[in-house]
């Protein structure tokens, strides 16, 4: 497998930001996860970028490595190639074009691994059965060994197992086209944003409910937490994304919930603070607070820096589709009345 790394072009591209992107096209061999880490290495890109796919398949252990790659990286995927277009005049920002492209058999395994996942239209997504390419008798162990391999990686992507029933339904020989449908349901394509996972966690003192999403705008958690002899609180963690300032100093803070239903002022009771890439949000609220979050279809946070201000930075409301049980179980073991 080939990669190719293209950055910012000209000084307006790298004012703006973003413009980064790597083409991976290709058979995928033995060795190719190792030689994806050399070339990370050497063209050290940025997170967030996306990670454009052209290839039929190949070797399933280095697509599998190449995946997990691009997750600790925190790429997003797509299908197909994204290049210049010599076409078109330039001026300030270069324009670019997508090539629609395919991406089949263990190439779908170096998908998996963006946090984002993207499939144009035009491009095609085909699964079959994994198998070696020149199996002999010893091969029946590796790959019983192989197929625990991917099953713990496909469950590690956040993807359903049924996607690995779905490629073992189809011939090694043959290449069964996935619609976009499909792959929605299975949580192999998530366009701009996952689904909220929801767990409930206890940490240094403090119980919590999490809804923990990734999204365009960021890595992004929500939590509704109980402290002994402190009561409810909010708790939110936002990836900064280089506005660690402007989260830190804007004026307002609100909790926000059923998408602007109900809005929640902290901006004198919270504690903010950075911790990495990230920049915390806790404020105490009262039990009427909690139970409005609890019973909420939905909840965030929106930093800005005054009311009258059309543009806010923070968590647009995570639905609590899959964490209402979790939430109000929480609350009504916890509440005082």
């Amino acid at each position: 497998m080939d990669f190719h790394f293209t950055e910012p072009q000209t000084d307006a591209e790298r004012l703006f930001g973003g413009f980064h992107y790597i083409n991976a096209i290709g058979r995928i061999e033995a060795g190719d996860d190792a030689r994806f880490r050399e070339f990370l290495t050497k063209v050290t890109p940025p997170p967030r970028l996306t990670v454009y796919i052209d290839s039929v398949g190949g070797d399933v252990e280095a697509a599998i490595g190449i995946g997990r790659l691009i997750r600790e990286r925190w790429f997003s995927t797509s299908v197909g190639s994204y290049v210049l277009d010599q076409d078109q005049d330039p001026s300030y920002i270069l324009p670019r074009k997508h090539i629609a492209g395919t991406c089949a058999s263990a190439a779908t395994l170096v998908y998996l691994g963006g946090r984002l996942r993207y499939l144009p239209n035009g491009s095609r997504f085909g699964v079959h059965r994994f198998s070696f390419r020149n199996p002999s008798p010893d091969d029946v162990g590796r790959s019983q060994v192989l197929s625990a391999r991917i099953a713990s990686y496909v469950e590690d992507m956040g993807v359903s197992t049924d996607f690995l029933e779905l490629s073992s339904a189809t011939s090694s020989t043959e290449i069964d086209t996935v619609d976009e449908e499909k792959l929605r349901a299975l949580k192999v394509i998530t366009d701009g944003e996952t689904e909220a996972e929801w767990t409930l966690q206890a940490r240094n003192h403090i119980m919590y409910v999490r809804g923990e999403r990734d999204s365009l705008y960021g890595h992004h958690k929500v939590m509704l937490c109980y402290a002994k002899g402190t009561g409810f609180m909010f708790w939110a963690v936002i990836e900064s994304q280089g506005r660690e300032h402007e989260l830190m100093s804007f004026g307002l803070v609100e909790i926000v919930v059923n998408g602007e239903d109900i809005r929640i002022d902290i901006s004198q009771r919270c504690e903010r603070q950075v911790s990495g890439i990230y920049t915390n949000v806790l404020a105490r609220i009262t039990e009427e607070e909690a139970r409005a979050i609890a019973f909420s279809e939905s909840f965030g946070v929106r930093i800005r820096f005054c009311d009258e201000a059309p543009v806010f930075l923070g968590i647009s409301s995570v639905s609590t589709e899959g964490g209402k049980e979790e939430l109000q179980t929480f609350f009504n073991t916890l509440c005082k009345t």
